[in-house]
């Protein structure tokens, strides 16, 4: 399930398969395998 949403000017990755505008909130979201998200959150930075 959804845990949060982002605000205007927040940046977010997703192992989610899809995303459409306002689905988790006005931020950006970039999707990514589980391998990519979890590396992006080791090293700080997409």
């Amino acid at each position: 399930g959804q845990i949060g949403m982002t605000g205007k000017g927040e940046i977010q990755i997703s192992t989610s398969n899809r995303n459409f505008k306002g689905k988790q909130g006005d931020g950006e979201t970039y999707l990514a395998s589980p391998i990519t998200a979890a590396l992006a959150a080791l090293k700080g930075e997409l």
